[in-house]
């Protein structure tokens, strides 16, 4: 095994040391939610069963949060159930917009915590790659979580999706305080040099629009 492929996989294992403390937190929320309102409803039924009235919008309402929250938890199990399938990082083919999703999703609650909102928005869906969907979750990981440490928080920060020809793109806006040495801070160059090789990709910095460009080649089978 190579320098690359060394980093490769260390790079791969630090995206699910990264990501699982956040899935847990997730998951824990959506359990937390579930088990209040279960709770609330076993109140009205022990209302009921005292003779008052029940309030039926009340209840509908606290079944649609448990429902909703239910369907969240399992996206987030999915989500991590098909980054375990790419852990031996062999190429498959991913939904880019989907991809984005999840990583904006894992990460919601961190961006909360400084007032961010994420806005994802793609110009054709689904945009079919051929990648390594591990490493090319890591690397979005990683400038998200760079573009929310970087400037004010209350921002919103905008994940452009596209495709031109055979590249596909990720553009992230509103990060402040954006320049050409960010790209170092984002991830060191000896780990991000190895991920982008791997991934076929480039990771540009456009000072002027405050923009961080991720370009995805096309990665032949």
């Amino acid at each position: 095994m190579d320098r690359d492929d060394t980093t490769v996989c260390q790079e791969t294992l630090q995206y699910f040391k990264t990501m699982l403390p956040s899935f847990s937190h997730e998951a824990k929320n959506a359990l937390a939610v579930i088990n209040e309102n279960a709770g609330l409803m076993s109140d009205y039924i022990l209302m009921a069963q005292k003779g008052k009235t029940l309030d039926l919008e009340r209840l509908s309402s606290l079944s649609t949060t448990i429902r909703k929250q239910v369907a969240r938890l399992n996206n987030l199990i999915m989500d991590v159930r098909q980054a375990a399938h790419g852990v031996d990082n062999s190429n498959q083919t991913v939904c880019l917009v989907q991809h984005t999703r999840q990583v904006s999703e894992l990460l919601s609650t961190k961006a909360a915590m400084r007032s961010i909102q994420f806005n994802v928005s793609a110009m054709e869906e689904p945009i079919l790659i051929h990648t390594r969907p591990v490493l090319l979750l890591h690397i979005m990981w990683t400038c998200l979580d760079y573009a929310m440490q970087t400037g004010e928080q209350g921002r919103h920060i905008g994940l452009s999706l596209e495709k031109r020809g055979e590249n596909a793109l990720v553009l992230i806006s509103g990060i402040d305080k954006l320049k050409p040495e960010s790209i170092t801070a984002i991830m060191p160059d000896e780990q991000r040099s190895s991920v982008l090789s791997a991934l076929n990709a480039e990771l540009v910095i456009d000072e002027n629009e405050k923009i961080l460009l991720l370009i995805i080649g096309k990665h032949h089978a």
